[in-house]
């Protein structure tokens, strides 16, 4: 059996870092450079404070084939939305790390597939049906004929604006999107995600790769609808990996040797400098300053919502987004970042809690003289109120877990169905069955937590709980303090004495399947295993659902892993405590599936148009 390479965890801690800090306060977006259209200014006045929006007139698009009825007044459904910054995302899908290009690529990009919210599963896009060979190296998708490339045309019809095609989505661009990501000169930072096709990581680690160089990455067009891609293993977890930014494709066109002579890599900037803009998903972009998205109507897979346009208004603060949102001019904001016991009561009643798929946990040495023990480990997590935890370190903003896979990674269960999570009586029992029978006959416990105030008040509150659940002694437990490049040092699995017996750490999907939870975090030899626990008959069973097909199988196969590792004879490697979210305010007249990872997806956006209205009116 071939090894997967191990995990970068600096790489994975260092996204963690940018998923849980604070959004910035920006200002507006910059001018187009094309023939601008109408643009107005409004302006409201809430409770007394002129606050100014900036919007775009278009005509009205909306699809030639339309799959979901028309409102009733015959008007575009429009959806109202806000990026708080000064400048425009950065939408090169080889290149983004902005949540808000991500979002704008998933909308305006096709990719071989997409991910689909409410069923956590992967649909068809641009590849209608895939075959896997029998070894599940040898990919094969067949490609839909109907999906352009597209731009806005000049042609108006009933106040839509018509797409213009350019010509087919083929192929060829998904072999230039993966190329152009393995190419290390691309400074694309997930390429290594790719590494599991045959030649990306040889490429890569290539500083001047050349045409010849690209063309031995495992990505062929074998014609205009069929694509080709091999892979170094089986890996059932490719496919998910299909529905990501970064394969969407880009013209290759678009890139000949004036382009590469002016710009470089640099595709954002010369779109911004009035370059040819194409796109080749659900919503076409009317105007370069990336305010005014529209319905693409050459869009041929039906919309799963009836939103028709999408308004993007650049705001300075969260503040003012609030503001917008409580005057009804936006269907839904970030709250993040808002002081939620401000809001009326009313305002509490519309938030909703987003899960996102950053794992926070305690690690435990199973080389530790403390924790080689399951019953112990087993012990220390079910005395965690997780509950607690939460409301007292974060309020509203974390979601508690008690087994490992979070809500929208494929193969994922429903965060109630397996685990122990909190049970002092439980937890009080395997103490007694252990070794040591009783807590304040273990010996000292090194605790090791960064150098955050937040993550020293979390280590507080649960050595109190260990106190009162388990009787432990507060002299017993040490907490130590370090760097985080020291807390990451010191529990490598080769650290040696430098290693703690418990520390904290957290993990993030970089791409929403099990296979990244519990193959690149815990499997005994294909994961860093900073635990060094030894294999056991669950690594097998890990190692079967990442080549397993049949998505039933897969979800039966996670649900025993998480049993084997969390149940109440679970192995217990790491102590699950919660998952960082994100806060919503939504208007009542919006219903949408939330992304959990990636983009949102704005064609599954339905809205209540006459309740919109009249709430508007009202508000008026």
């Amino acid at each position: 059996m071939e090894k997967l390479p191990k995990i970068n965890t600096t790489f994975i801690i260092c996204l963690i870092a940018f998923i849980i800090s604070g959004i910035f306060s920006f200002v507006a977006c910059a001018d187009s450079q094309e023939v601008p259209p109408i643009v107005v200014t409004e302006v409201f006045n809430i409770a007394g404070e002129e606050i100014v929006v900036t919007r775009i007139l278009e005509p009205t698009p909306t699809p030639t084939v339309v799959p979901t009825a028309p409102a009733d007044n015959n008007q575009p459904v429009i959806l109202d939305v806000s990026f708080v910054r000064s400048s425009v995302p950065n939408i090169d899908p080889q290149l983004t790390t902005d949540p808000d290009g991500i979002d704008l690529i998933e909308n305006m990009f096709v990719g071989l597939t997409r991910y689909n919210h409410v069923t956590n599963q992967v649909d068809p896009a641009l590849a209608s049906s895939w075959d896997v060979s029998e070894n599940g190296r040898v990919w094969t998708f067949s490609l839909r004929d109907d999906i352009f490339w597209v731009q806005p045309s000049t042609q108006i019809v009933d106040g839509y604006v018509i797409a213009e095609p350019v010509r087919p989505v083929v192929a060829s661009d998904i072999v230039f999107a993966v190329q152009r990501t393995c190419a290390r000169e691309t400074g694309s930072p997930d390429a290594f995600i790719l590494f599991i096709i045959e030649g990306c990581e040889q490429v890569h680690q290539s500083a001047n790769a050349t045409p010849a160089d690209l063309e031995n990455v495992g990505v062929r067009a074998l014609n205009d609808t069929t694509l080709q891609i091999r892979l170094n293993r089986a890996g059932a977890h490719f496919l998910t990996i299909t529905s990501l930014w970064f394969m969407r494709p880009l013209p290759r066109e678009l890139f000949d040797d004036a382009f590469v002579e002016e710009y470089g890599t640099d595709w954002q900037t010369a779109v911004q400098d009035g370059a040819p803009f194409f796109t080749s998903g659900p919503f076409m972009l009317l105007e370069n300053n990336f305010t005014s998205l529209q319905r693409n109507t050459l869009w041929p897979i039906p919309f799963q919502g009836n939103t028709e346009i999408v308004k993007i208004n650049y705001v300075e603060t969260d503040d003012i987004a609030l503001l917008l949102w409580q005057a009804k001019s936006l269907d839904l904001i970030d709250a993040t970042n808002l002081s939620i016991s401000a809001l009326p009561n009313a305002a509490q009643q519309q938030l909703q809690l987003v899960s996102q798929q950053t794992l926070f946990y305690f690690n435990f040495n199973f080389d530790s003289g403390v924790f080689r023990e399951p019953n112990v480990r087993r012990a220390f997590s079910a005395a965690i109120d997780r509950e607690s935890l939460v409301e007292e370190v974060f309020g509203q903003l974390a979601l508690p877990m008690r087994h490992l896979m979070p809500p929208g990674v494929v193969g994922a269960l429903p965060a109630d169905q397996v685990g122990v999570g909190y049970s002092p009586d439980f937890a009080r029992l395997q103490m007694a069955e252990s070794g040591f029978s009783s807590c304040r006959l273990m010996p000292d416990i090194r605790f090791m937590v960064s150098s955050s105030d937040l993550s020293l008040l979390q280590a507080e509150l649960v050595v109190q709980m260990w106190i009162t659940e388990l009787g432990c002694e507060e002299s017993q437990i040490h907490i130590e303090q370090v760097p985080f490049g020291t807390l990451l040092a010191n529990t490598r699995a080769d650290a040696g004495a430098a290693r703690p017996d418990i520390w904290e750490l957290a993990w993030a999907s970089y791409f929403p399947d099990g296979q990244n939870w519990m193959g690149d975090l815990l499997h005994c030899q294909e994961s860093e295993n900073r635990e060094k626990r030894p294999c056991g008959d669950v690594d097998g069973l890990i190692r079967e659902a990442a080549s397993t097909f049949d998505l039933s199988r897969r979800q039966d196969l996670y649900r025993q892993i998480e049993n084997a590792m969390f149940g109440d004879q679970g192995i217990t490697p790491l102590a699950p405590l919660y998952l960082r979210s994100n806060l919503v305010l939504v208007q009542d007249w919006l219903t949408y599936p939330p992304a959990h990872f990636g983009g949102e997806q704005y064609d599954t956006y339905q809205i209540e148009v006459a309740r919109k209205e009249l709430e508007r009116s009202r508000s008026r």
